[in-house]
């Protein structure tokens, strides 16, 4: 942890100014930054990433699964085979000591369903399914779900979550269950703060309660949505990690080791890198045009965002062929005419090279950030499976338990949040 936090302060520079920043009249660079007044190509800075990172190999797997790709992206149909196989071998071997039909699976931030259909396919078991949002567990119950299958839609926090199932398990009784019932809880890209609240929530397990968990595997995302500071970091020993700025956690999601794999993937990149640039320089243009309005000024810090921006939102891909189309489109998005910009494009070209570069430098801290999450939430883990082993009732948890942060995925499908925390028997 210490050589990936030295890495992120040795960086807080790049953090800390987003390219909408940087772009605007009165921006003066920090002096470390030597490349500024001469950068380099951004392509050749792919090979200069930062080796403080974790390892993001996919761990090897027996393949087992066969889902149909019906309906799923080649990067949904690859998580959800991957993480299914992943759970049969938790069954095979963790859980061994468990009849699978015996074991209630949870799945949390459920979708569309492909996971928790998935599952239910082979474990037989009782299911259920919990969403935030309706429209997702509409979808879910309009592909068709078995019977054994229930889907809830809640907005889940640690109370609410273990009310769900607690709520759900008697209409999943047998007489041949066994007291506690065993409960596997799963959530495939579980957004923000919901990582830690899932374990908030079992941890936090009153003693004889009518059921245990077997095991937890959270896969994290967007870390921009998480509660900071009050969930990074969070471990005890970690409390001097400097604040890192907002736009720290977007960076998180970045995954250019994988940008230069196929032409395919570098024309994403240098499409993705131009949406960024562009915009950037019509902030540029925009605060020259209204040099009195605020509207121009960034309002969040290290974020780049501004009132202008928020009103030009996403726009499609087809208005980046040409900065002609760009700045038309720009024009009726934020209702000032750019036309007259159109003609001075020349004069940004050293510009637009530096702010390349200043891009692609910040998503190259990228898996450093998540690495830094990561560690921060399998300490914390750590932290509090050791708790739970000294208590007398041992909470939800009882001794023999341990944190793992497992590979499941291949980056290079386009799953790059593809490290998954982990809680099994050892």
């Amino acid at each position: 942890m210490d050589v990936v936090v030295d890495e992120l302060k040795a960086n807080v520079s790049l953090l800390a100014i987003h390219p909408n920043d940087a772009a605007l009249p009165s921006f003066t660079p920090p002096i470390e930054w030597k490349w500024w007044h001469d950068p380099p190509p951004w392509q050749s800075l792919l090979d200069q990433a930062p080796h403080f990172q974790l390892d993001r190999a996919p761990i090897p797997l027996e393949s087992s699964v066969r889902e149909s790709p019906f309906g799923m992206s080649p990067k949904k149909h690859h998580e959800i085979t991957r993480m299914t196989d992943y759970i049969l071998h938790l069954a095979r071997t963790r859980l061994s000591h468990l009849a699978r039909t015996s074991i209630r699976i949870v799945d949390v931030g459920a979708g569309q369903g492909y996971l928790t259909r998935a599952l239910h396919r082979y474990f037989s078991s009782p299911t259920l399914a919990l969403d935030g949002d309706h429209a997702q567990t509409h979808g879910s119950r309009t592909r068709g779900s078995p019977d054994g299958i229930i889907h809830c839609t809640i907005h889940i926090t640690p109370t609410t979550l273990v009310q769900a199932i607690d709520d759900w398990i008697p209409s999943t009784l047998t007489p041949s269950d066994p007291a506690p019932l065993s409960v596997l809880i799963v959530a495939l890209h579980a957004c923000g703060s919901l990582t830690p609240d899932l374990f908030r929530a079992v941890f936090n397990l009153p003693p004889n309660h009518p059921w245990v968990p077997a095991a937890v595997i959270a896969v994290g995302c967007c870390y921009n949505l998480m509660r900071a500071p009050d969930d990074f970091p969070l471990a005890s020993a970690n409390q001097s990690i400097p604040s890192l700025p907002p736009s720290a956690f977007h960076l998180a999601a970045q995954i250019p080791p994988h940008w230069s794999d196929s032409d395919k993937t570098l024309a994403a990149a240098k499409l993705a890198t131009q949406k960024v640039v562009w915009r950037a320089l019509l902030g540029r243009i925009f605060s020259q045009l209204q040099s009195d309005d605020s509207s121009a000024v960034p309002d969040k810090p290290a974020t780049g965002s501004t009132p202008a921006m928020r009103r030009l939102g996403r726009l499609p891909d087809a208005v980046y062929t040409s900065w002609p189309a760009f700045l038309v489109a720009a024009s009726q998005r934020i209702g000032t005419d750019f036309s007259a910009a159109a003609e001075e494009y020349s004069q940004y070209r050293s510009l637009e090279a530096r702010l390349e570069n200043l891009h692609v430098r910040r998503c190259l801290l990228g898996p450093v950030v998540e690495s830094c999450i990561v560690l921060d939430r399998l300490a914390w883990l750590d932290e509090l499976l050791t708790a739970c082993s000294r208590r007398h009732d041992g909470g939800g948890w009882s001794k023999g338990y341990e944190a793992q942060a497992v590979n499941l995925f291949d980056q290079s499908t386009g799953s790059g949040r593809n490290i998954a925390l982990v809680v099994t028997p050892s």
